[in-house]
């Protein structure tokens, strides 16, 4: 269970309750309402808190700090240390004999930093530091893991090998996750809750799909779907999901096997809106749907639909939308590229 409640007077005024389920938690909020400040608090580095509780219990910052790990925004290793040296001096405090050197090497080798054990930090590059942090994070055995934006200095590939790593890592380890990520694409993933922190406190914490619904108007806004993917066709790269009664079509040179039950991410900007399917375009995917909402902003007109019992979302401009009658209760036809839509699933 993720279960806390923090209140802060300094550096920003910030009261915090939240209460889900083991696993992956994904914090979301607009930048400055105190995310990262919030994560240092759960991890004891903020003598400014006057509540601190977890599982309904009082502690104080020091008791945080021996079961909370935080991997921050920027890694706090130091220069004069090599990688190996930064390990064994944590699996030396924190565990002991074979134990302590299997999970080392285990972290070492999954995490890709083997061949980084000679080096200093200030040879390190963002992404060599931030999966250098998180071995030694783990390596604590934390019951809680607090990830700031871990992800940011890794280009796509990276990201998406060290994704079911570190996922299988948590789960073994028995320590859950609080995940801050400025790329939705990374909550989306990987967690399965989302809590939504807003100046006056949480929002929202529950399942992911209506949290990120209920984010839009604050994150890119963007679908998260689900669906059953069938036969692939490799050579094309081409994956086939089941989506209610209809197709969805994927670009992805990751195939799973038939049957496999998959999440999959599609940006507002990238779905277009017409009276009725077309015929010869290259568009793969068009779906006949119902608008349920209808929401200006500064950058256009948010289209709220409902496919197959799922919603999903599209951005036009104010002009589109009067050109074609849109209205809450319309019918439409939503149309997007198989390149438009992201496989978020691991296996």
């Amino acid at each position: 269970m993720i279960d806390f409640d923090v209140a802060l007077a300094a550096p920003v005024a910030l009261r915090a309750r939240v209460r889900a389920q083991s696993g992956w938690l994904g914090l979301l909020g607009h930048s400055g309402v105190g995310k990262s400040t919030l994560l240092r608090a759960l991890a004891g580095l903020n003598p400014a808190a006057h509540r601190l509780r977890v599982e309904d219990r009082a502690v104080t910052p020091a008791a945080l700090a021996r079961r909370v790990s935080l991997v921050s925004q920027t890694p706090a290793l130091i220069d004069h240390w090599t990688v190996a040296r930064h390990v064994r001096r944590v699996a030396r405090h924190h565990q002991s004999g074979d134990r302590s050197s299997n999970l080392a090497g285990e972290l070492i080798g999954d995490l890709g930093i083997d061949g980084l054990r000679h080096l200093y930090p200030p040879q390190l590059s963002g992404g060599q530091r931030r999966r250098v942090a998180l071995a030694l994070a783990l390596l604590r055995r934390p019951r809680l893991l607090l990830l700031d934006e871990p992800f940011s200095a890794l280009d796509g590939d990276s990201r998406h090998r060290l994704y079911p790593k570190l996922q299988a890592l948590t789960r073994r380890l028995g320590c859950d996750v609080v995940l801050v990520a400025h790329q939705i694409e990374d909550i989306a993933r990987l967690c399965d809750q989302v809590a939504i922190l807003e100046p006056d406190g949480v929002s929202y914490c529950g399942a992911l799909l209506p949290g990120l619904r209920r984010y839009q108007g604050q994150a890119s806004p963007c679908s998260v779907l689900l669906g059953e993917a069938l036969s692939g066709q490799a050579e094309t790269g081409l994956l086939p999901v089941a989506f209610g009664a209809r197709t969805l079509w994927v670009r992805t040179p990751r195939l799973p096997p038939a049957g496999t039950p998959v999440r999959l991410l599609v940006h507002a900007d990238d779905v277009a809106l017409g009276a009725a399917e077309l015929d010869g375009v290259s568009l793969m995917n068009q779906l006949p749907a119902r608008i349920t909402a209808l929401t200006p902003q500064d950058s256009g007109v948010l289209v709220e639909c409902l496919c197959e019992r799922q919603s999903i979302q599209a951005r036009i401009t104010a002009r589109s939308q009067a050109r074609l009658g849109l209205r809450a209760g319309g019918r439409v036809v939503l149309l997007f590229k198989a390149s438009a839509v992201s496989l978020l699933t691991e296996f």
